[in-house]
């Protein structure tokens, strides 16, 4: 028997199993750490374990690592290819979702809908100092034009906004949705701000203490997509000093955020658990396109998702 351990404390086996089930050879199993052993084919990882070289040399016949996401910034691909093993990840299967919660949550901001209920828990029947502006006409800038940067886009125009979009990967929006500008001109004109960039060496930080800066006093910033984008001191330090209108943050520097986690005393945020990628469609997706990876590297074919290749 062989063995493809999951890596994902939301993971789903059943999924996995489901999707291997023309190998009775394998068996699924989940795990909290990384194993050990020269019968482990694959690993899949969720985004909470990262996988380097020395857990692959653990595992010394592994033939897939598996990220059972979108995001694949916890996978160390050099290591990887280094092993000649391959990498994919889950493109595609959240980018609805992930869209949908971007503009839910730019749409909350610039409606006040956050502090009005606040106000209205407190006892004020009012507006109450929030002053909440018309969707049509307000400026979107969406920084990262890919999958789920047009969606953005798509649902922005429908909604009237004027659509701006940064990314240095993309010279001309072809679908017609969105204005390509650069990072700081978007910054500066942008009612709100949502990221969409993948999390990697050169976007790190992206957003900081000089970027938020450029943003109008009350304009927003939305970020579903990781953490580490952005300064989240800088971003601190600019919500309590009045120096921004707000935030919405589906990610935190770290998952769940502990007691002492800055981010839950900031004024005018709104928070979620890391919950933009989910609805029904998509709680068991992942683990089966993980699962199909897996399938397709036994039997001799390219994955879907490649991230690395063999050699």
């Amino acid at each position: 028997m062989t063995r493809v351990v999951l890596l994902d404390g939301a993971g789903d086996p059943a999924a996995v199993a489901t999707a291997l089930r023309a190998h009775p050879e394998v068996t699924v199993e989940a795990a909290d750490r990384a194993p050990a052993g020269d019968d482990v084919v694959a690993l899949l990882a969720g985004g909470e374990l990262a996988i380097g070289a020395a857990e692959l040399a653990a595992v010394p016949r592994v033939r897939i690592v598996a990220a059972t996401a979108t995001g694949f910034d916890h996978l160390d691909l050099e290591a990887i290819a280094a092993a000649g093993v391959w990498a994919t990840h889950c493109p595609g299967y959240c980018d609805a979702e992930v869209a949908d919660h971007a503009v839910t949550c730019a749409l909350a901001l610039l409606r006040g809908v956050g502090d009005l209920d606040r106000a209205v828990r407190a006892g004020h029947w009012d507006l109450a100092g929030t002053r909440p502006r018309r969707i049509a006409g307000s400026v979107l800038g969406i920084v990262g034009l890919g999958r789920i940067g047009r969606e953005v886009a798509a649902r922005g125009r429908a909604l009237g906004m004027t659509v701006l979009a940064s990314d240095p990967r993309v010279t001309a929006d072809a679908s017609g949705t969105a204005t390509m500008v650069a990072l700081p001109e978007l910054l500066a004109a942008a009612d709100v701000v949502t990221l969409h960039m993948a999390l990697t060496a050169e976007t790190t930080g992206l957003i900081g203490a000089a970027e938020l800066a450029l943003m109008p006093p009350e304009s927003y910033l939305v970020n579903c997509a990781r953490a580490a984008l952005v300064d989240h001191a800088a971003l601190g330090e600019a919500l309590r000093d009045g120096r921004l209108g707000g935030c919405a943050l589906d990610v935190l520097p770290v998952e769940p955020p502990p007691a002492g986690e800055p981010a839950l005393q900031w004024p005018r945020t709104l928070l979620s658990p890391h919950a933009a990628y989910f609805s029904p469609e998509t709680e068991h997706a992942p683990y089966r396109l993980s699962g199909e990876a897996v399938a397709a590297v036994l039997e001799g074919r390219e994955p879907a998702g490649v991230l690395v290749r063999p050699g």
